[in-house]
């Protein structure tokens, strides 16, 4: 786990010095004796470095590029949340059409599954027509931090979740595993091991929001409301409208309780794949200008 986390915070340097000075910087991260610590204030400093490269090298136009590029991926979760509402509404309506009632609670079902396609390609056209700086970290924060205004919104914020700060330490949690599997995929697709990526992908982008939703549950409910061993089926459940009782014994109770944050996240985390599979493809030299 050491190992991972030295990797990341390398890979904060500007290309220049982690080419010049990562492996002395490793070494002292692997011996030291308060890693947090150490790890922490490598990171920083790494951070530090990049923004003042770019601060040397940035035009004024190239910043207002940057600014407007991190706006969007900022307002991507409004974006994403307004579709999916959207598509609840409209299979809700065809239900009652069709008076097909009892198909009512798979309506979730349909509006994620058709919500994939526009969350993807949409992450494709933003890494593809605008530079993103840092894009393993810039892109699940900025989508993190937009999902989090949402959170807390008043009276509003709850359809991201009925207890704020349980959707809050969710959202945290996604975006630090979203920076990871970002990483991991960078290096894989870097490394020419596709087939291995798209396994990753695959098993990401559904094992980050399940995680997530997760941590929602055992932060907003306790044991007796929502058993613990029914953990594996949270987010299946919140993504399907399938529920055979696995809070409080009683059917759709926990869709009452965490709302569309499931949905929410799984839309996210097939943005940041869409995102990497077009940067990690770029040259080095073009994707650290980036």
């Amino acid at each position: 786990m050491r190992a991972l986390l030295v990797r990341a915070v390398l890979a904060l340097y500007p290309a220049a010095i982690r080419d010049r000075y990562g492996d002395e910087i490793a070494e002292l991260l692997h011996a030291s004796p308060a890693p947090g610590r150490d790890l922490a204030d490598t990171a920083w400093c790494a951070l530090r470095d990049r923004l003042t490269h770019r601060a040397e090298t940035m035009t004024m136009a190239q910043a207002r590029t940057a600014a407007w590029t991190m706006l969007r991926l900022l307002g991507t979760p409004s974006a994403l949340g307004v579709l999916m509402l959207a598509l609840i509404s409209t299979m809700g309506v065809l239900a009652n059409l069709g008076k097909l009632y009892e198909f009512g609670g798979y309506m979730y079902a349909a509006a994620t599954v058709l919500s994939v396609p526009p969350a993807w390609l949409f992450g494709r056209w933003m890494a593809r027509t605008r530079p993103i700086p840092a894009v393993v970290f810039a892109v699940p924060v900025a989508l993190g931090l937009g999902v989090a205004a949402i959170a807390v919104l008043p009276g509003f914020g709850q359809v991201m979740g009925e207890e704020s700060a349980a959707s809050l330490t969710a959202i945290a949690c996604w975006a630090a595993g979203a920076a990871l599997l970002a990483y991991t995929l960078r290096v894989l697709l870097r490394n020419g091991r596709s087939a291995a990526a798209r396994v990753v992908g695959v098993a990401g982008g559904v094992l980050l929001p399940a995680a997530a939703t997760a941590v929602y549950v055992l932060a907003a409910l306790p044991a007796e409301r929502a058993p613990r061993r029914f953990a594996p089926l949270w987010w299946v459940s919140s993504v399907s409208g399938w529920d055979p009782g696995l809070v409080d014994d009683a059917y759709r109770q926990l869709e009452d309780v965490i709302k569309l944050l499931p949905q929410m996240l799984t839309l996210c985390t097939v943005f940041v794949l869409a995102v990497v599979s077009v940067t990690a493809s770029r040259p080095r030299i073009a994707a650290e200008s980036a």
